[in-house]
């Protein structure tokens, strides 16, 4: 019975705590389809990859959304016909270098670990570059990674606005929408990571804190399997510096913004399975690399 109530505290607190940023996606997303035409942003993201993805970059800094919020803001880019390299880049990067993250972060570790802080914004801004990139490359048609259930979905709805309804009527016609077509994935998301945080045990961790490249392995994970919101993980971060490495914290909050269990669902919701895994495959590989990296820099 103990394990049970565990388990809903557990759940109930990842929920509520994601569902305001959900929200705030599913609101940003209705506001592109009812505001923002295909003309204007094909006019303002550049042909080149590597520019489309600074682009995509340089708007997560100023989207402030969590993890699951960026999910619903994507696939509305993709539909308005958004290259997948800025979709990738701004999916990956808004959750790390957004002004409310960047700010927790600040007050987490500027004044004792300054360079975690730099780190981690400069590796994020690295790490969804060149993931965007590469997904661009692999990836070429937004009809081959977008679920053809929740693309006739966002199609089907697409033609119930404008003059048929006002602007505000459009807004939440469309909010509505994409906040219950993701809300039911990021419940089962939700609940396994509360079933994950009660039954493994947090000894676990400690096994291999002395071996560098193991303890970083073991934060990924338990970055990705705890599913943290990324406004709040840089104090849990924190908390583990007694027992980790710097390494290996910046590898925690580097994963954790980028892929967990709760958003690995939401995604798999919305996306090609084959997507969705090769996705999580580079961000895990890429942030093992500059982690290593980072670690001969801290």
């Amino acid at each position: 019975m103990e394990l049970i109530k565990n388990i809903a505290i557990i759940f109930t607190s990842i929920f509520f705590e994601s569902l305001p940023f959900l929200l705030l996606g599913a609101f940003i997303s209705a506001c592109i389809e009812t505001f923002v035409s295909d003309e204007t942003l094909a006019k303002i993201i550049p042909k080149n990859k590597i520019l489309g993805s600074i682009v995509g970059i340089f708007l997560g800094f100023f989207l402030p959304a969590c993890d699951c919020a960026v999910i619903p803001v994507s696939k509305r880019l993709l539909k308005k016909k958004i290259p997948i390299n800025v979709a990738v880049s701004f999916m990956l990067a808004s959750p790390i270098i957004n002004p409310v993250v960047l700010l927790s972060t600040y007050y987490a570790f500027y004044k004792t670990n300054p360079s975690i802080f730099w780190n981690r914004f400069i590796f994020g801004i690295l790490i969804a570059l060149v993931i965007g990139v590469i997904m661009g490359i692999v990836f070429k048609d937004d009809k081959k990674i977008i679920n053809s259930k929740a693309s006739c979905d966002i199609h089907k709805h697409g033609t119930k606005k404008g003059h048929k309804h006002g602007k505000m009527e459009s807004i939440i016609h469309h909010t509505s929408e994409d906040l219950f077509e993701v809300v039911k994935y990021l419940m089962l998301g939700a609940f396994i990571a509360s079933i994950v945080e009660v039954i493994m045990p947090r000894s676990m961790l400690t096994l291999f804190n002395n071996t560098p490249v193991l303890s970083i392995v073991i934060l990924m994970l338990f970055a990705y399997l705890i599913s943290l919101c990324s406004t709040s993980d840089s104090f849990v971060g924190k908390s583990l510096l007694s027992s980790f490495g710097e390494t290996s914290i910046l590898a925690y909050l580097l994963l954790g913004p980028m892929i967990d269990i709760k958003n690995t669902f939401v995604l798999l919701g919305n996306y090609k399975k084959k997507f969705v895994w090769i996705l999580i495959l580079l961000i895990f590989i890429m942030v093992f690399i500059v982690s290593m990296i980072g670690g001969i820099r801290l």
